[in-house]
């Protein structure tokens, strides 16, 4: 029998393995309930090339004043905004933990605003994953999903399409099948940065946004949220 016909084979019977295992799981056991989860954002977070201001906690408009709270407030787990300065031009950046609720940007746009107000965006992809780019009261807005796979995502189909990565598979299958965790984690670390868009070099202002957009996100994809029970 040749090689390849060999490795075929051993691959079709690890497939058929799996499939029984993962069949015989929701067989007999019930559906697993999300866990509850919780988090406190840092109080600061170092970016080279600016200079921390301050952090604010992102209270929830439904215990504070529950006629202006939307969907993204009720939806908040938790949410931090931070501000930064740097040649007298503020860099803020809004921060929302969801779990299992919002996969994409658009509605996460639309949905934070009593109005429902649809925003339109190009999307962008650089090293750290995709991002919605997009212009409001003369300042320019990345957008995006941290999701636990880490590469940033736009769309439901980039943030669930990732879940189903050998890799990921991998490391979720076991603890899923003894029932220690979901077999899917669908968390969602919402990063919204912006900066006032400076009419005379307006490519500068992207350059910056961008430089700051990459270092942020690093150091979230290296210090992403932990589920306690995993």
């Amino acid at each position: 029998m040749k090689t390849w016909e060999t490795i075929r084979n051993y691959w079709l019977a690890a497939a058929l393995a799996s499939s029984s295992l993962v069949l015989l799981k929701l067989t007999v056991t019930p559906p697993q309930k999300l866990p509850q989860l919780s988090y406190s954002f840092p109080a600061a977070i170092p970016l080279s090339r600016w200079e921390f201001v301050k952090a604010t906690s992102i209270g929830t408009q439904k215990r504070y004043t529950p006629s202006l709270a939307t969907s993204v407030d009720d939806l908040t787990i938790a949410g931090q905004q931070y501000r930064y300065l740097r040649q007298g031009r503020s860099l803020d950046i809004e921060m929302r933990y969801f779990n299992d609720t919002y996969t994409k940007v658009s509605d996460i746009l639309e949905e934070s605003t009593i109005n429902n107000t649809k925003i339109d965006f190009e999307t962008k992809r650089s090293t750290t994953g995709s991002y919605a780019v997009y212009q409001r009261s003369n300042r320019l807005y990345f957008s995006a999903c941290i999701p636990v796979t880490r590469d940033t995502t736009v769309t439901d189909g980039e943030l669930r399409g990732a879940q189903t990565r050998p890799d990921i598979l991998m490391q979720r299958v076991f603890p899923w099948f003894i029932g220690r965790s979901q077999l899917r984690d669908l968390r969602c670390l919402w990063t919204n940065a912006s900066l006032p868009i400076d009419l005379k070099a307006p490519t500068t202002t992207r350059q910056d946004l961008e430089q700051a957009w990459t270092e942020w996100i690093e150091w979230w994809q290296q210090n992403y949220p932990s589920i306690k029970n995993e």
